[in-house]
């Protein structure tokens, strides 16, 4: 296979854009042009001694393209080395891809040249890794043509694979004779001890293998005759080889395990094309131990059988009998077989090695029940099979529907090679029931939707369960399939179902009424809300103030729950900014709520209203010398200092997020609070939401705040929820603003108003 490459044309028009490339020559012969032909050579070379003989083209993936050769020319020169002397050199003026350098050209001195081209590692030792290489010397001309132009010099070359080409043919009486085996190759020049390599050519290996070119080539030949048995390899060395680069070396094996002999032939070109030898095989790897009986599909003898899966009717008997199989006795015994159908003869010892001593119509009987084997089993072949398969597939289309495990049939299997040796083999096939187990852990159950029933199922296709649905567990109707199966547990995933509503799942196989799980009873949870959520239910109390014994006067607080309520779930901390103080002066500077409800409303007639103030002793109406007090309102309760002595009270859903309505007016670029947190009954955290950057909106603006579960598998049993009007902050002196119906003034802060809560699910 050949490649061609057109001419590279070297001359001076790119010089500078190509200086990366080429090195400006430094001769003084004169002026010359270059050209140069490369081609990729993808042949070997071989002498067949046989006119017959074919030998396999190199992969095409494996030849470079001309164009991804690399490019070196170097041209001879003589510097100076001592004052008294001087030294030869080649001095590379240009390296590059022949695909890179296709456009460029360059201006030359006459003189000896040296071109160097190749692809690969010339140290490669592997499979697919041939090294393609070149290399020649050239004069290149120097003077003038008839035209006045400089002479032109052309140079051709082919690359060709210089490493060694390898090829093992493992004849089919090696796979029949040995479980695993390879041959090792092994360059031993003492030479080349900086490159020692090792190829191992295993088995069902097709590709060609590539090393260096060597005087001594070891093969050797490495066979395991014991399945799984480390200790059975055997080791035989087929002698060694010199190799020259562009060589194909070809090595056949063939075994014939009978006469213990191994026939080794190998190919190769310069006329040690032909090896032909017979290498004496040592006693211990004659066959020695009696025939093998494989039994697939049958795990500790015995083949189950479950209604529905298919793939699981696959039962093959291999037997590997080195010296030749003799007799191949198949034994049936059952009291299901004929009972359900399938007409096989019963208790008689049939020989498929030989059938002429089989009873008329037995052999026909085998094959219509489903029975396959090799019917040239008998002499020399070290491997041969008896296929089940079809015959469970008939059993399994029958559809036993088991709720308990039945005994189906027996079969032995006796092997006799032609030395004597005999190997049986007894095997049963039992159908198994389907045993499921349906799960739905409580935390799992939520308002709209339940997270991954799963099943454990001792024995089922996962495609043949079904998850089934009833309201009252008496009419049944599918309602999903499994969305994973794995290690013998089914996941239904997650369903989607309604709120506060009972459902009794099952899990059934194969539409099969028989084969179902057990009953699982739930009650998805309510979508309940927060009460109060439009802030709709306000009262007002008053709180006696006594600065002196002759000045009392009352401060209105406002309540964000109605009155007489005996679950006031809301409190809020205005007596933090109401205490006593002693003064009759400012009295609305000293002390004033810091929570109410406000006229101005998302829908209905109220909104509430958390808002920071400053109160103080020392406080005026033109100063706010006291402490900035953030204005809150949160689910719980709160002692008569404004403490909290309760965050939260008894919920008993898991929503996916809360939804508010606010307008807020920071002071001093500040920002509001929210918080919502939910506990499972033990006080652990299960799920938080967090806002601490709520923003300024002159208009009513919603939030939407998702809550992250920690913990989706326990059921919620609290629920607190919390807003502030900043964290910490200052305030306006002297402002008048709408408080409780009503115009108030004080010195306030930051305003937040809090409309129409919302939990979603």
């Amino acid at each position: 296979m050949i490649r061609h490459l057109k001419f590279l044309l070297i001359a001076t028009t790119v010089l500078v854009a190509s200086c990366s490339k080429f090195r400006p020559d430094e001769g003084e012969n004169g002026d010359a042009l270059l050209q140069i032909g490369l081609s990729v050579d993808g042949g070997v070379e071989i002498a067949p001694t046989k006119s017959e003989a074919t030998y396999p083209a190199m992969d095409p993936s494996t030849i470079p393209s001309a164009d991804d050769l690399y490019v070196e020319l170097y041209r001879f020169g003589i510097r100076q080395d001592r004052p008294n002397s001087t030294k030869e050199t080649w001095n590379r003026i240009y390296f590059g891809t022949y695909g890179e350098a296709k456009e460029q050209t360059l201006r030359v001195n006459a003189g000896d040249f040296r071109l160097l081209a190749f692809h690969g590692d010339s140290t490669a030792c592997g499979f697919n890794k041939p090294f393609f290489f070149v290399q020649k010397e050239f004069v290149v001309e120097g003077g003038l043509n008839e035209a006045g132009e400089p002479n032109v010099t052309m140079i051709e070359a082919d690359a060709k694979v210089s490493n060694v080409r390898i090829k093992v043919n493992f004849d089919e009486s090696v796979s029949g004779s040995y479980y695993d085996y390879f041959v090792r190759f092994s360059n031993l020049d003492e030479s080349m001890s900086k490159y020692k390599q090792i190829l191992r050519y295993k088995k069902d290996e097709t590709r060609d293998a590539y090393m260096m070119p060597t005087e001594q080539l070891q093969i050797e030949f490495m066979a395991q005759c014991e399945y799984a048995d480390e200790s059975s390899w055997k080791f035989k060395n087929l002698g060694t080889i010199a190799v020259a680069a562009n060589d194909f070396l070809i090595v056949n094996l063939k075994v014939n395990p009978r006469n213990g002999n191994l026939s080794v032939n190998i190919q190769k070109d310069e006329n040690i094309v032909q090896k032909d030898k017979e290498v004496e095989i040592s006693e211990i790897w004659a066959p020695q131990d009696p025939p093998q009986v494989v039994a697939a599909g049958f795990p500790n003898n015995d083949h189950p059988v479950v209604e529905g899966d298919n793939t699981g009717n696959a039962a093959t008997i291999s037997v590997v009998a080195r010296a030749g199989l003799k007799n191949f006795y198949l034994t049936l015994s059952s009291d299901y077989l004929t009972n359900a159908g399938i007409d096989v003869p019963l208790g008689f010892e049939m020989d498929l090695a030989n059938p002429s001593t089989i009873p008329v119509g037995y052999v026909d009987k085998l094959k219509a029940a489903g029975l396959e084997w090799d019917e040239n089993m008998k002499g020399s072949r070290a491997l041969t099979y008896l296929k089940m398969t079809k015959l469970f597939e008939k059993i399994n289309a029958l559809n036993p529907s088991l709720t308990v495990e039945r005994a189906l049939a027996a079969f032995t299997i006796r092997v006799v090679d032609d030395v004597a040796n005999e190997t049986v083999k007894n095997l049963t096939a039992t159908a198994y029931p389907i045993i499921q187990t349906l799960s739905i852990p409580v935390g799992n159950v939520w308002a709209k939707k339940i997270v991954s029933p799963t099943v454990n199922v001792e024995r089922g296709v996962g495609r043949l369960f079904r998850l089934q649905v009833s309201s009252d567990g008496n009419q049944w109707s599918d309602f999903a399939g499994f969305s994973s199966f794995d290690n013998s547990v089914l996941d239904y995933g997650t369903l989607n179902v309604e709120p506060a509503t009972k459902y009794y799942f099952r899990s059934v196989y194969n539409n099969n009424p028989n084969l179902i799980s057990n009953v699982v009873e739930v009650v998805t949870e309510s979508m309940l809300q927060i009460g109060n959520s439009g802030f709709e239910e306000y009262h007002s109390t008053k709180m006696r103030v006594t600065p002196t014994l002759d000045n009392q006067y009352d401060r209105t607080w406002y309540l964000p729950y109605a009155d007489k309520d005996n679950n006031p779930w809301w409190a809020v901390n205005s007596k933090k900014s109401m205490p006593a103080k002693p003064s009759a002066q400012y009295q609305e500077y000293k002390n004033f709520p810091c929570t109410a409800f406000s006229t101005d409303a998302h829908t209905g007639a109220k909104s509430a209203m958390v808002y920071t103030v400053n109160i103080g002793f020392w406080n005026t109406s033109a100063t706010a010398l006291g402490d900035d007090i953030p204005g809150e309102i949160w689910i719980g309760k709160a002692d008569d200092s404004g403490n909290h002595t309760q965050d939260g009270y008894p919920f008993a859903s898991r929503p996916t997020s809360v939804k508010f309505w606010y307008k807020y007016q920071p002071v001093s670029g500040e920002t509001f609070v929210v918080d919502v947190i939910l506990k499972d009954e033990n006080g652990n955290i299960i799920a938080k939401s967090e806002l601490l950057d709520g923003l300024m909106a002159t208009e009513w603006t919603q939030c939407n705040m998702p809550i992250v579960y920690t913990n989706t598998n326990t059921k919620a049993a609290s629920i607190y929820m919390c807003f502030k009007s900043c964290s910490s902050g200052s305030v306006n002196t002297s402002v008048t603003m709408e408080i409780g119906g009503v115009q108030q003034t004080t010195h306030i802060g930051a305003v937040l108003k809090i409309d129409d809560i919302e939990l979603t699910y």
